[in-house]
């Protein structure tokens, strides 16, 4: 073959390899190390996909303000305080229910299962479940008792638009 027969081919070749790497990775999602650095690590050219979004809902509450943006310092203050008992008595429980999960796993995974203590564990585990939606709603209603009427409206809907305690 003659140079000329050559070079053809060898262009192709040289295109192909040049732009295989820009096609490789179009259909999959960036690493969130290759992302932005934004606070903590999070990239901040995507947000999660549950903030930000609106799916087609009103974000306002018709005609009243958001309750969070009409508070008082001490109103402000109060909530503060609350939310940290509610995060203080969250966390252990919090933690004994990932314990017993893990437990509950491990029983479930023996060989020869134990019906029983497996039934034991999803009690005890219920019973967690319990003492957390209680907290919860405990403190809906503790943040209700220190809002004023026109504030309660727009948390009422709030409360009314989720499928449970937060």
């Amino acid at each position: 073959m003659t140079r000329k027969a050559y070079a053809i081919p060898f262009t192709l070749l040289c295109a192909l390899a040049l732009s295989a790497p820009a096609y490789a990775g179009q259909d999959t999602k960036p690493h969130r190390g290759n992302m932005d650095k934004g606070m903590m690590g999070m990239g901040k050219a995507h947000p999660a996909p549950h903030h930000s979004v609106s799916h087609g809902k009103k974000k306002s509450h018709l005609f009243t303000p958001h309750w969070s943006k009409t508070l008082s310092d001490e109103q402000k203050l109060a909530v503060d305080k609350m939310h940290l008992v509610l995060a203080r008595d969250m966390a252990v429980l919090k933690a004994q229910k990932e314990l017993l999960q893990k437990e509950l796993n491990v029983l479930t995974a023996m060989d020869n299962a134990d019906k029983n203590a497996i039934y034991a564990k999803i009690d005890t585990l219920m019973t967690i479940n319990a003492k957390i939606m209680r907290h919860r709603y405990d403190h809906i209603l503790e943040m209700r008792d220190i809002l004023t009427p026109e504030q309660r409206i727009s948390y009422d809907m709030g409360i009314l638009k989720r499928s449970g305690a937060k």
